[in-house]
């Protein structure tokens, strides 16, 4: 059928009206839902974001810093190193070079700056990349605190909301303040204080135009421009600031071109090692108990210790030179890693060195050299330390380990892991009166092993504990000139079988009780706690400051069960103290984030023995460096009077010495950490004293201080070979200090007859 053209005309545009409208219906509903869609969007998307009214309390992540005595920074445990300051604070130029190579418009825009966003956009099209970044400062402040990093439409559009919110919330000077103490510089650096110090071990009042260029070119990408990483890449990064700078007219030409021809001085005096390590690990582990790991490493705290960072670093040095003058008496030599190894070389039970070559969750392969492997079991049920696998072992490390097995048809070695075969050390350094720890040492190297052998590590004393032994027998009636014969001794008892012998293996017939502790005679320590007991010689030595638990046997006398450097310290502290038991600590007082105290330390303080007691011990223990086996300490350093005892254990195993002037406790302890001996004739005289007297000679300011005699006291001339009275017949005379009541009233007969002799009660006296 044929329609005439005006009907059809009529109808074609009926068809275009009508599929106009259908169009117009379908933008319209598609707008409106699209409308709907961003407004519903931007609803939950504001119902999900943060307040950005929390920046009231502001309140970022704050290292924990760790003081000494004298209130010197020792460490920081942190996740982000910062300082808060105020915008005042915050040079000029440091501030203009910021908004200069970040945002210009800063103080004009609203929280986003539209003709950044089109710029970087346009640039972004024809360069066909997303190189361009177009966030203002209160844009990036908002990812910082409240988003992730992540690239997405999504993120963006909180981004610029959370901005918008920032703007309507607060100052432009109060956002830009909230800006320098979040950012990130690099390095660990987070806000610009921190920046200053790590870039430049500089205040940042001290940082000069080029240094604020540079630091404010870091922002963008921290890890790009780090003059640490790529000098030149930094340094085209701060003049491109510096350009940027002229531009915007906060500097001129002039000075813009006089900071580009500055060299880049980075911070000539990089971050140093923590000084006191064991004793900062120490601090640690009791904050952690008390408020947890994100209050050390979040919160801000401020910990002022009891640790004197001077004589923290001479504990150190004596620490090492002692460690290292040891293995050169008694070389330990450790069989390395060679290419042309055989499987006959290694011998089961032999400690070598091993290269790690792959870790899994369970098993740590090892190369010894040739084709011969080993396997190390790191699972929980096979590793026996009480650090993690991981402080310890590494792909590339060089490690020891013990041969437990053989596997002669695949070369394949089982081992195990061996903490340092070689020597190890600790040592403490207590302020007697009250038990503040002034200085602690833990090992070798805190690195290759954190254990820390001062607290954690238990240990026979050996004649060391002879102090807890002697201490008992003054307070129970015995006195320093009671005469026991030093000849062989035995207890034999129903299900008690014991032969004691002196380091010697001599005997020496009858000496005074002093000599005996003085020369450390074993024989006489055994015969002495028959008589007073194995339970007197127990309480005494846990009413004095050890913790641990003592076994009931004869041996204890001669130091047989396992205690700590720590508690062997704060034992002689309680004679040093005159009978006052102080509680060894190391926390002065903490402060929060906001300088408020939160903790501050009261001594334990408890009376335990008569001051006449101690006096005593005090005069008896003087006797070791003069005369004794403390002796060496003289030849280290040491010049001024002390009280002391060394030890030493089977075969030298463990050697110690413990001494006090009237105003030190230092304690120093040597051993391997598998238990063998250093050496069959290593004593606390050859190997502990050097290192004491080193140290406390380093350290005793007044060489001339004595110790006060308090209590009822006497002081009386004596025959050293009968203990009696002494006349003028007498070849061995001492003047000796009793408490009142225990002295001889009896004149020495071992001679002819004789005159009663007068002699000086000053005289040979540590007492003044």
């Amino acid at each position: 059928m044929h329609f005439p053209d005006n009907i059809y005309q009529k109808y074609m545009k009926q068809k275009r009206n009508n599929r106009s409208g259908r169009i117009a219906k379908i933008l319209i509903i598609s707008i409106s839902s699209l409308i709907g869609f961003t407004i519903g969007l931007l609803q939950v998307l504001t119902y999900e974001l943060p307040d950005p009214s929390v920046l009231e309390n502001y309140q970022p992540s704050l290292p924990t810093n760790i003081y000494d005595k004298d209130n010197r920074l020792i460490t920081s445990f942190y996740i982000e190193m910062r300082e808060i300051v105020n915008l005042s604070q915050i040079p000029d130029n440091l501030k203009y070079a910021t908004l200069a190579i970040e945002d210009k418009r800063f103080y004009s825009h609203w929280g986003i700056d539209p003709i950044r966003i089109v710029k970087a956009l346009w640039v972004d099209l024809i360069t066909w990349s997303r190189r361009q970044g177009a966030s203002t400062l209160t844009q990036q402040l908002a990812r910082d605190l409240f988003l992730t990093k992540e690239r997405t439409i999504l993120r963006k559009i909180k981004e610029i909301m959370l901005a918008l919110q920032i703007e309507r919330n607060y100052t432009k000077d109060e956002i830009l303040e909230f800006y320098f103490n979040q950012v990130y510089y690099g390095h660990g650096a987070h806000g610009a204080s921190a920046a200053a110090k790590v870039f430049f071990g500089k205040e940042l009042s001290e940082l000069t135009l080029d240094e604020c260029a540079l630091l404010a070119g870091l922002t963008r990408s921290p890890w790009a421009f780090s003059p640490f990483r790529d000098i030149e890449t930094a340094k085209k990064r701060r003049n491109l600031v510096l350009e940027m700078m002229v531009k915007n007219k906060f500097i001129t030409r002039e000075e813009a071109e006089e900071a580009k021809q500055k060299p880049i001085k980075l911070n000539p005096k990089p971050k140093e090692d923590d000084p006191a390590p064991y004793f900062t690990e120490y601090i640690r582990r009791q904050l952690e108990i008390k408020y947890g790991s994100s209050a050390i490493y979040r919160g801000g705290m401020n910990i002022y210790t009891t640790l004197d960072l001077d004589i923290q670093k001479k504990a150190n040095e004596a620490m090492l030179w002692g460690l290292e003058r040891t293995e050169e008496i008694y070389p330990y030599k450790i069989p390395g890693i060679k290419d042309n190894l055989k499987l006959s070389e290694i011998k089961r039970g032999q400690i070598r060195k091993a290269k790690v070559e792959k870790i899994t969750s369970s098993t740590c392969y090892v190369y010894f050299g040739g084709n011969i492997r080993g396997m190390m079991d790191i699972s929980y049920e096979g590793w026996a330390f009480d650090f993690a696998p991981e402080d310890v072992l590494e792909v590339g490390k060089v490690v020891y380990v013990k041969v437990n097995e053989i596997d002669k048809d695949n070369n394949m070695l089982r081992v195990s892991y061996e903490m340092r075969p070689f020597y190890q050390g600790a040592i403490i350094v207590l302020n007697p009166k009250d038990g503040a720890i002034l200085a602690m040492v833990g090992g070798a190297d805190f690195n290759e092993s954190p254990f820390n052998r001062s607290y954690q590590s238990k240990r026979q004393p050996g004649s060391s504990f002879k102090v807890f032994l002697y201490t008992a027998a003054i307070d129970n009636g015995f006195t320093p000139a009671d005469i026991v014969i030093d000849a062989p001794f035995a207890i034999d008892a129903p299900g008690i079988k014991w032969s004691p012998h002196n380091y010697s293996r001599k005997f020496s017939g009858p000496m005074t009780i002093r000599y005996a502790l003085e020369q450390s005679i074993n024989i006489i320590a055994a015969k002495t706690v028959d008589r007073i007991g194995i339970e007197t010689l127990a309480e005494y030595a846990h009413k004095m400051g050890i913790k641990s638990k003592l076994n009931p046997v004869y041996s204890l006398a001669l130091g047989s069960s396992d205690v700590t450097l720590l508690e062997m310290c704060a034992g002689y502290a309680t004679l040093a103290n005159y009978g006052v038991k102080s509680e060894p600590y190391a926390i002065r007082y903490i402060e929060d984030r906001d300088g408020n105290i939160i903790e501050h330390h009261i001594p334990q303080q408890e009376v335990v023995l008569p001051e006449a007691t101690c006096s005593v011990m005090i005069d008896m223990m003087t006797g070791v460096i003069e005369r004794g086996t403390g002796t060496t300490a003289k030849q280290y350093g040491f010049k001024g009077t002390a009280a002391a005892k060394t030890g030493t254990t089977e075969a030298g195993a463990d050697v110690w010495m413990i001494g006090f002037t009237p105003d030190l406790l230092c304690g120093v302890w040597v051993g391997r950490d598998d238990h063998n001996p250093i050496h069959y004739w290593a004593s606390g005289c050859s190997v502990a004293a050097p290192i004491w007297g080193r140290l406390m000679g380093s350290i005793t300011e007044d060489n001339n201080k004595t110790f006060e005699a308090r209590g009822n006291l006497v002081r009386v001339a004596i025959c050293e070979e009968s203990g009696l009275l002494a006349t003028n017949k007498c070849t061995k005379v001492k003047m000796e200090t009793f408490i009142a009541g225990t002295e001889p009233t009896r004149y020495c007969d071992m001679h002819e007859e004789h005159d009663f002799l007068d002699i000086d009660a000053s005289r040979s006296s540590p007492f003044p």
